[in-house]
């Protein structure tokens, strides 16, 4: 760990220093510093990078405009409501657990956590990455406005009319059938899944990845924007009505 200075309202400060209600009107990087806790009430306009710190608690009233890091850093929880206009990456990190309303205009990013379950109410606005984590399920009413990953993940099931405004990859996990009402606004990845059919009426418009698995019956409905890929699957024939806007690998 480092001591880091910071430049605040034209002056320069040992970051663990910084006084209760500062605003950084730009960015703040504090990443690999011997900083052990944040000021009450500290507003930073841009990212605040907290990587590689010993930083185990955020203050409640914390507000961040940018993106915020704290990938490999001591945290252990989030403060409730918490809101983070960009990116939230607490890859590597030690928390186990996400406070109810969290909100995320950007990525969030859990890979390599202890996390095992989200809260009701969670809103990302781009890319929720799950790949390789403990959670197990997927709650309803979390919004996900970019690509859901969950590959190499531990859930089994997904809930009824799940809305992802993205691709989903569920390649390497054991989910065994797709949710009613499903919908994607981008891929579908199900390389190596345990499923074995498809649910009447499912709409990819990008491409849909069935590689790996045991699905042998395509439904007449199916409509995909993209490639179809399933070679490797158990899908000996299509069916008439099948409709699919790019090439067809089998």
């Amino acid at each position: 760990m480092t001591q880091v200075a910071i430049e605040l309202d034209g002056k320069r400060i040992p970051a663990t220093e910084i006084p209760a209600g500062s605003r950084v009107r730009g960015s703040l990087d504090l990443s690999g510093s011997n900083l052990r806790r944040l000021p009450r009430r500290l507003k930073v306009d841009g990212d605040l990078d907290l990587s590689r710190t010993d930083i185990a608690t955020l203050p409640k009233d914390l507000q961040v405009g940018g993106s915020l890091d704290l990938s490999d850093s001591l945290l252990r929880r989030l403060p409730k409501r918490l809101r983070v206009e960009g990116d939230l990456r607490l890859v590597g990190c030690r928390i186990d657990a996400l406070p109810k309303g969290l909100h995320v205009g950007g990525n969030l990013d859990l890979r390599a956590t202890s996390v095992a379950a989200l809260p009701k109410g969670l809103f990302v606005g781009g890319d929720l990455d799950l790949s390789g984590s403990e959670i197990d399920r997927f709650p309803p009413h979390v919004h996900v406005g970019g690509n859901l990953y969950l590959a190499g993940s531990a859930v089994t099931k997904l809930p009824d009319k799940l809305d992802i405004g993205g691709g989903l990859d569920l390649s390497a996990t054991r989910v065994r059938a797709l949710p009613r009402g499903l919908r994607v606004g981008a891929w579908l990845n199900l390389v190596g899944t345990a499923l074995t059919g498809l649910p009447k009426g499912l709409r990819v418009p990008g491409w849909l990845d069935l590689r790996g698995t045991d699905v042998k019956k395509l439904p007449k409905s199916l409509r995909v924007g993209g490639n179809l890929y399933i070679a490797g699957s158990g899908v000996g024939s299509l069916p008439e009505g099948l409709r699919v806007g790019g090439s067809i690998d089998q």
